[in-house]
């Protein structure tokens, strides 16, 4: 059976901080990988400039746009929804732009924030984080063919349990969900960085991209599968797909 895995993300530059070496992993062990981008990040700024949003927005979607395809995803959302209105946005539209994506992928793992909104805590982030899990467990629940098998959130070890080889992450705004996966994305780093620098506007994060993002391992927390229709992972795995 072949795997697809699909990562929902609010802002262009998302996927690269948090799951590059992932969807390159991936992608370079034939699973078809998808991305879905909420907005084309307007609210941002080039390189610490605050400028026109329509312009900002052209930019950002054209790095994400060559990023995506340094990673290796072989398909893209991009739906523009207000950059830092996804919480006012009408659920109804953030849901029926985001099942599009599950119906058209059919991915066993989806992968995306958790409700603390990762590091930076970001109100679109939350806001994702809750569209995504809803819809998740309402397709699970249902039995419907598109329904994952696996839904991850993207998580980090506390700082006094973080192995050695790990950087000091970026202030943490809330607890993690518990570590279950970690990915070994060493092989990926090149690629990681040259995402990086695909996104041009945003290399005044450099020093940030350097010190919190270029580890070893990208970690994940189990937040929803299907137990007693598919194996479920053990309770510390190194493959998103175990068991699949």
């Amino acid at each position: 059976m072949s795997h697809a895995l699909l990562a929902c993300f609010p802002h262009p530059d998302d996927e690269t901080f948090a799951v590059a070496g992932t969807l390159r992993h991936y992608h370079r062990a034939g699973t078809a990988v998808a991305l879905w981008t909420a907005t084309d990040g307007e609210a941002g700024s080039d390189n610490g400039v605050r400028g026109a949003p329509g312009a900002l927005a052209r930019t950002r979607r054209v790095e994400l746009l060559r990023a995506a395809g340094v990673l290796g995803v072989d398909r893209l959302w991009a739906p523009g929804f207000p950059d830092g209105g996804l919480a006012a946005l009408a659920p109804a539209r953030l849901r029926a732009s985001l099942h599009a994506a599950f119906g058209a992928v059919r991915p066993q793992v989806v992968i995306t924030f958790g409700p603390e909104g990762a590091p930076t805590g970001h109100a679109d982030h939350q806001a994702l984080s809750r569209a995504v899990t809803a819809l998740v467990a309402d397709l699970q629940r249902a039995g419907a063919p598109e329904a994952p098998a696996r839904l991850y959130y993207c998580t980090w070890t506390p700082a006094e349990d973080a192995p050695t080889h790990r950087p000091s992450g970026a202030p943490r705004v809330a607890p993690a969900t518990p570590v279950t996966c970690r990915v070994d994305v060493r092989d990926a780093l090149a690629v990681k960085r040259a995402a990086f620098e695909a996104h041009r506007s945003q290399h005044h994060h450099r020093a940030e991209f350097e010190r919190d993002v270029l580890g070893p391992v990208e970690e994940y927390g189990l937040a929803a599968g299907l137990p007693g229709t598919v194996p479920q992972p053990a309770p510390l795995t190194d493959d998103l797909f175990a068991g699949l």
